[in-house]
């Protein structure tokens, strides 16, 4: 059975562990820091089900490198900027209005953004507060047609052969998009960035493909067919991936549900109270219609 048969019959809603309107894919359009620094450049998403977390965070200055390229043909700089990105999985909680994350599997080998977040949303728009101040995040979500919504864990492979190895990781599907991670086999000393483990090792290479054992890709749907729109691994972009499996040695992976939901809508508005909503149809003349417009009226 698919994914989509299982959640229609025997949805698992799990722990209700973030509110509804948290609930779906978001892109990162800027996060402005305390210095007024501000980054629009960093590919950012988020998927979020009902207590997982999946994200993706890859920075302007990564190499854009085509799939077969071979790692020994790039040089020392390429290798440690092309380690240099994050993504991963995480149980979520929430106590209103802030969500916290733990649990990380991902490919940094440290949680890079260690607080929780005060939340809020109002129509397609989600902003992310840090407690301490230190920045403030504009997430939008991503239109999708009502679909599966679902959060599983990786707890093993299993090889050709039947032998069970275990392996940590996570899938969060939120209709169209969906993140999964793959925890590395080998993970890397706690608390060294993969970027600096590449950097001071004296097998560069080598040790760029042990931090690439580890992969955070975000996919879309289309057509039926998963495709990767945004990888750790640049050179698995725009590729066709079964986000359950097999693996490529015929093996397969042993997956436990946290949640699974079939039919889940995705809406891009968000409740209003009926003043704030009679104000707005009585000011829709200035505010709305005009955005609605394909054509600039001219002046005479």
């Amino acid at each position: 059975m698919t994914l989509d048969e299982i959640a229609a019959a025997k949805p698992k809603a799990g722990t209700q562990r973030v509110p509804d309107w948290a609930l779906g894919c978001v892109r990162r359009r800027s996060i402005t820091f305390a210095t007024g620094v501000e980054d629009r450049q960093t590919r950012v998403f988020w998927a979020q089900a009902h207590g997982m977390t999946g994200d993706i965070r890859v920075n302007p200055s990564r190499p854009a490198v085509p799939a077969g390229t071979k790692l020994s043909s790039l040089d020392h700089e390429t290798l440690i900027r092309l380690a240099s990105v994050e993504g991963g999985v995480a149980t979520t909680s929430w106590n209103e209005p802030v969500m916290s994350w733990a649990d990380w599997i991902g490919f940094q080998p440290y949680d890079k953004y260690p607080e929780p977040g005060l939340m809020r949303r109002i129509g397609d728009c989600m902003i992310e507060f840090a407690p301490s101040g230190a920045y403030v995040e504009d997430w939008r979500f991503l239109p999708s047609a009502p679909g599966l919504l679902a959060g599983l864990r990786l707890e093993a492979e299993i090889d050709h052969a039947g032998k069970e190895h275990r392996r940590q990781g996570g899938l969060v599907i939120a209709g169209d998009h969906a993140i999964r991670a793959l925890a590395r086999r080998d993970e890397l000393p706690p608390g060294t960035r993969a970027q600096d483990f590449v950097r001071t090792s004296d097998d560069p290479v080598a040790a760029l493909e042990r931090v690439f054992d580890c992969t955070a890709d975000y996919a879309v749907l289309n057509a039926g067919n998963w495709t990767v729109e945004v990888s750790t691994d640049p050179r698995r972009e725009q590729t066709s991936i079964s986000l359950l499996g097999p693996l490529l040695d015929s093996g397969r992976r042993v997956w436990r549900i946290d949640s699974l939901e079939a039919g889940r809508r995705f809406p891009s508005s968000t409740q209003l109270a009926p003043s704030a909503r009679s104000w707005l149809d009585r000011e829709a003349d200035t505010l709305l219609l005009p955005l609605e417009e394909t054509e600039p009226r001219k002046v005479a």
